[in-house]
């Protein structure tokens, strides 16, 4: 992408992109696991199964049937935890500060659940930065189906020729190109710099800093 591509909105992914909530999500399938009799899984195990969504995750690991169980357990925990268990990552604040001066339109596109990613941008006086911010049981579906990221752009009044989509996942390289849009790349993750490459993003930055250098 040329360095003075005008960008008019910007579409963030929330866990492993501005924030780690890894500590609170793996607390709280610790406590969800503890209390239906299993043994909790590694912290580098649960890194690893987050991120198509709750629902999808619990039903790939428990079965369909014990997903309510599970998700009324791991919501009732995350509440407790989420505050002090969950921090900005570097340059996040820095980097939407920037964009809201230049007045470049802002959404969040995640497939945590919505309530618990509109309280952790509360929580850390970020939330008025975005147009919407959009997540699990937000919509009918979650990434890598594209519907999050039509959602976002109608709230932005921003097209997808102007947009560009950020994220940590391959899931959101598969998401951004279902929708059309343009995907930068960030390894804040849990997803390796490699496995990022081979999903070709438009760009693959080394920090979010970068971001400002290629939508200034």
């Amino acid at each position: 992408m040329k360095g003075n591509q005008k960008v008019k909105g910007v579409i963030f992914d929330l866990d492993g992109t501005l924030v780690d909530s890894y500590q609170a999500i793996y607390l709280s399938f610790k406590y969800a696991y503890e209390n239906m009799g299993l043994p909790a899984l590694p912290y580098e195990v649960v890194k690893k199964v987050v991120g198509r969504g709750l629902n999808q995750t619990f039903q790939d690991l428990l079965g369909e049937e014990r997903v309510p169980q599970a998700l009324s357990l791991f919501r009732k925990k995350y509440e407790e935890v989420f505050r002090n268990h969950t921090h900005l990552l570097p340059d996040a604040r820095e980097v939407l500060e920037t964009l809201h001066r230049q007045e470049v339109h802002m959404a969040v596109a995640t497939n945590k659940f919505g309530r618990f990613s509109r309280a952790i941008l509360e929580h850390f006086g970020l939330e008025k930065y975005f147009a919407v911010i959009v997540g699990d049981g937000d919509v009918a579906e979650n990434k890598p189906d594209p519907e999050m990221l039509y959602y976002a752009m109608g709230k932005m009044e921003v097209g997808k020729e102007d947009t560009v989509f950020v994220g940590d996942s391959v899931i959101d390289i598969q998401t951004a190109k279902n929708a059309g849009l343009r995907v930068f790349a960030v390894p804040t993750g849990n997803t390796a710099r490699e496995d990022l490459e081979n999903a070709k993003p438009s760009m693959l930055l080394e920090r979010l800093l970068d971001l400002l250098t290629y939508i200034s």
